[in-house]
């Protein structure tokens, strides 16, 4: 890495900037300016998808090629320069310690040329990342695209005062807008969906002060206007499961937010959405056989409780409404399916060929900043655009055009169901994996009455035993022998309208043999194949896409749908 300076004593903002204008005086960069393609054909910088987990973007920074996470969750620029040598512009001794929802990253702020597709912005601050801790395998750092009330700014703040923090702290978009403030500023970003017959295999798109062609209608979209000024947070009309309202909001506890609505952060970098428990009970509880389990689901990283495990074969019916527009989840955004379970049986840990499915919007608690955070899940499902407005960092009490969202739905729900149709009979059922009915995976997750009972119950196929008299508001119901929470109230319950039915609740026709097959395998295995676990690893998430005109199956048909 070269260096041209390194202090930290407080400087003023004329000085600082006049020793970055004398580093670089004879080495301004040619390249595009934010505006410069305003009226020009769109250029999709692009995405890179990995395992639909996370989402990163290709940038050049100090001359070096780095792969990094795409983020609407925060704002700080951070790499990890191990093994790289970078040009610099200027290098301060001044350390941050940026923490995530999972993960931490530390480091000296340091300055450097970047190279974002055509962009290009000469003096971006960063976090030189010494220490990266709890962060995925194979990528270099992080950008963030939300405001700039993060720790580069407040710590060049703290060190220099406000005007040094505006003018050398800004966040990469910060930057971008600043160059020619005469345009709107925004950029729009859809994430796409993996798959081996993905109908669309470049469909993970980031557009900078552009609209992507065939999406130019994003435009004329109501303006979902941010209510708190650290996120991307907007106004959330409500949420409908199964075609029905879902009535279990209380008042936002976020300040800010309009009289009966609730506060949504969209939120790109992560990988579970976050809703209320109440939520993700109704949701999860609506689906016929779904049990509840009170603690973690080894082997992926769901929250350690309020977990569901579900069949694959069923989804429930999930779209969330803003500004009067409603958007739909895919099928496939709801359901984790895992090839492979993990459970401790007599201390040992063990691992089983068999198929589960588990929930993949995960609960927690409510927060002062939303009320629900919707995350890749959400957000593969809809084109946004993310647009600045009048702000102006930090932008804690701005006037004028505040931020805003605007959003077209990018599901097509009949080719969405016939997916999942198609990925339940390759991904499940031809896998040769069996699935394992839920009751019975909980059973010996739980270790309740031993491996024995829990396969003479995968053998007898009897639905777990319940108590009528003790059902949750969700439709619940609890089954005090083996303290399991068994749902299916919600299917029984809904309409025999053709419209309503075929948007309820999704269930594919089970194939009878699949729990024998399911019980030999898992014999098999028990027996054969029982390994000890060196640790856990991340639940495989394998989504299929098909091309819309190699579908066969009829959407309407009755074998999709519940009654």
């Amino acid at each position: 890495m070269t260096v041209s300076f390194f202090r930290r004593f407080p400087l003023t903002l004329a000085f600082f900037s006049s020793l970055l204008a004398v580093n670089v005086a004879a080495q301004e960069p040619s390249g595009v300016k934010y505006g410069d393609l305003a009226n020009a054909p769109p250029i999709d910088i692009g995405l890179k998808d990995i395992t639909d987990s996370e989402y990163t973007v290709d940038i050049v920074l100090g001359g070096q090629n780095f792969t990094v996470m795409i983020d609407t969750g925060s704002t700080d620029l951070w790499v990890d320069m191990k093994g790289q040598e970078i040009q610099v512009t200027n290098v301060t001794d001044i350390y941050t310690d940026s923490q995530y929802a999972v993960g931490d990253t530390k480091g000296n702020i340091v300055f450097a040329e970047l190279r974002i597709g055509p962009y290009v912005i000469p003096h971006q601050v960063f976090t030189n990342a010494s220490n990266v801790t709890d962060m995925p395998d194979g990528v270099q750092g992080l950008i963030g695209m939300a405001f700039e009330t993060a720790r580069i700014y407040t710590a060049l703040e703290n060190e220099w005062g406000t005007e040094a923090a505006n003018a050398l702290g800004l966040g990469p978009m910060s930057n971008l807008i600043a160059q020619d403030s005469s345009v709107p500023g925004f950029f729009d970003l859809q994430l796409g969906r993996l798959g081996p017959f993905d109908s669309e295999p470049h469909n993970n798109h980031l557009l900078i002060g552009q609209h992507l062609a065939n999406a130019t209608a994003v435009a004329s979209a109501p303006k979902l206007e941010r209510i708190d000024p650290y996120h991307w947070t907007i106004a959330m009309d409500g949420m409908n499961i199964n075609g029905k309202p879902f009535t279990g909001w209380n008042t936002s506890g976020v300040a800010g937010t309009p009289p009966g609505k609730i506060a949504a952060t969209l939120d790109s970098g992560y990988t579970f959405s976050v809703w209320p428990h109440s939520v993700l009970d109704a949701v999860y509880g609506s689906i016929p056989g779904a049990v509840k389990v009170d603690g973690p689901i080894p082997g992926t990283k769901l929250p350690p409780q309020n977990n569901w495990v579900v069949p694959c074969n069923v989804s429930p019916n999930v779209s969330f409404v803003f500004g009067g527009q409603e958007f739909f989840i895919h099928p496939l955004d709801l359901l984790m399916p895992m090839t492979q379970i993990q459970y401790t049986v007599d201390g040992v840990h063990l691992t089983s060929n068999m198929t589960i499915c588990a929930n993949v919007f995960a609960s927690g608690d409510i927060t002062t900043e939303y009320d629900i955070l919707l995350g890749m899940g959400f957000l593969r499902n809809v084109y946004a655009s993310f647009q600045y407005g009048d702000y102006t960092p930090p932008g804690l009490n701005m006037t004028g055009q505040q931020p805003f969202v605007q959003m077209l739905s990018v599901l097509d729900r009949d080719v969405a169901y016939a997916e999942f149709l198609q990925f339940y009979e390759e991904q499940v059922v031809e896998s040769g994996s069996p699935e394992l009915e839920p009751a019975t995976y909980v059973k010996i997750l739980n270790g309740i009455n031993g491996i024995n009972d829990s396969l003479a119950t995968a053998t007898n196929n009897t639905a777990p035993a319940t108590s009528p008299s003790s059902t949750s508001p969700a439709g619940v119901q609890t089954s005090t022998a083996q303290n399991l929470e068994v749902a299916g109230a919600a299917a029984e319950d809904s309409s025999k309208d053709s419209n309503n039915n075929k948007y309820g609740a999704i269930a594919l026709g089970l194939i009878g043999a699949n729990v024998v097959i399911g019980l030999i395998g898992l014999a098999v295995t028990l027996t054969l194949c029982i390994r000890s676990s060196k640790g856990t690893r991340e639940a495989r998430y394998k989504p299929i896409s098909l091309p819309k005109e190699d579908l066969a199956t009829d959407a309407e048909r009755g074998a999709l749908y519940s009654d």
